[in-house]
């Protein structure tokens, strides 16, 4: 018997979309696990080639797009949405380089999209120029000499840590906040606001007068596995909710995170501007006021970044749509019914889908299935932003039989 290459790349992308749904079944619990260490990617991107192709910020190769300048998504699945868009071109660079593409596991992608998340988190630092105006103008010379101690004791800039950072002012705010505004509202001062860039400047400052300790765990990336731990443990889960599980006496952080938490500096400025009415609203109440170590509120404070790495449920009806208009269903059959390549039922899929193993799935095998899709005619579909967690969502929906 005589098979042409049409028929044989057909039956292949057959075998591989059967594969593909078999990996759509792995848990969800894969999908919502927070990073351990955001920095594991790192090593990742670079054992795996990535960096062979990809820059940041102008360092590295100049093959594919700079992930220092380009949009790669503020979630997991936007961020997956943007691969699967970038797959045709992708092929093209790696066959003329004569790469050879790596297989990845759904971790190893986790891993490697959560630390390409990470690297926003850092701001560039500060201006020590700006940072001296700050000191001055939000009052903070009035109790903090540049080096001894101040009129009440406060410390002074030279006895401030070396590696200080957003996180030491935040841990500040709430081990200090107390008798710091008891101490501001007695001498009639404001409390300092910090907006934009503000916070660097003013610690671009400080570093620049400080020969205090070393705390490494200012400037180590923070743990958000156990920020989450600590955000339950130090009680701010009875006030805040994240995603409507939690208390309901002020704001759902979680759908916060969407808009606001955009870095460290932005998190820490948040927790200190607000610091005088949380904390007074915590000392009406039985709660008490929670005392951080620095390496606690590092943790805490990656957490709270990483909430929004982790997507809100999609809409299935939505999904439904794409599903239809991207070309799903001209290799995936639904409700029953045969594509017109193949027949893989929807209703084999489990409920709980891991889209990393997915998109794992679709970099291992991008090459075959763009092959086989072109060779039928069919367009390579691209994912807007949200449209992915849309599509995911419809096919966990169980199908109406």
């Amino acid at each position: 018997m005589i098979f042409s290459s049409e028929i044989l790349m057909t039956k292949k992308a057959f075998i591989i979309a059967g594969a593909l749904s078999l990996l759509i079944v792995s848990s969800l619990i894969a999908q919502t696990l927070l990073p351990e260490d955001p920095t594991k990617g790192n090593r990742l991107f670079v054992s795996k080639g990535c960096v062979r192709c990809h820059a940041f910020k102008g360092d590295g190769r100049k093959i594919g797009p700079d992930f220092g300048r380009v949009d790669l998504g503020n979630t997991q699945l936007d961020m997956a949405a943007k691969l699967w868009n970038h797959i045709p071109s992708m092929n093209i660079g790696m066959e003329r380089a004569r790469m050879i593409k790596p297989n990845l596991t759904g971790q190893e992608f986790t891993e490697i999209s959560a630390y390409l998340y990470f690297l926003k988190f850092f701001d560039e630092p500060g201006d020590a120029t700006r940072g001296r105006s700050i000191f001055n103008e939000k009052g903070c010379s009035s109790c903090h000499p540049l080096s001894g101690k101040g009129k009440e004791g406060e410390p002074g800039l030279d006895q401030f840590p070396q590696s200080i950072s957003p996180v030491f002012l935040t841990q500040s705010i709430w081990n200090h906040g107390p008798v710091m505004i008891a101490h501001m509202v007695k001498v009639g001062m404001k409390w300092p606001v910090f907006e934009g860039t503000e916070m660097m400047d003013l610690l671009e400052y400080i570093k620049v007068n400080t020969k205090g300790a070393k705390e490494t765990a200012f400037i180590t990336p923070g743990n958000p596995r156990e920020g989450k731990q600590a955000f339950a443990a130090k009680g701010c889960i009875k006030c805040h909710a994240v995603r409507g599980e939690g208390g309901k006496e002020a704001e759902d952080l979680g759908k916060r995170a969407k808009t606001f938490y955009k870095s460290l500096t932005q998190i820490a400025s948040s927790m200190w501007n607000k610091g005088p009415s949380v904390l007074g609203k915590m000392s009406q109440t039985q709660l008490g006021i929670p005392k951080f170590t620095p390496k606690e509120m590092a943790d805490l404070i990656a957490y709270l970044y990483f909430l929004h790495f982790i997507d809100e449920p999609g809409i299935p009806v939505n999904g439904k749509r794409i599903f239809s208009e991207s070309g799903c269903s001209k290799c995936h059959g639904l409700e029953g019914k045969p594509g017109e390549l193949m027949t893989i039922s929807l209703s084999e899929y489990q409920k709980a889908v891991s889209p990393m193993d997915i998109v794992a799935s679709l970099w291992n095998h991008s090459t075959e299935i763009e092959k086989a899709m072109r060779g039928k005619g069919i367009s390579w579909p691209r994912f807007k932003k949200g449209e992915l967690a849309d599509l995911l969502e419809f096919i966990r929906t169980p199908k109406k039989k």
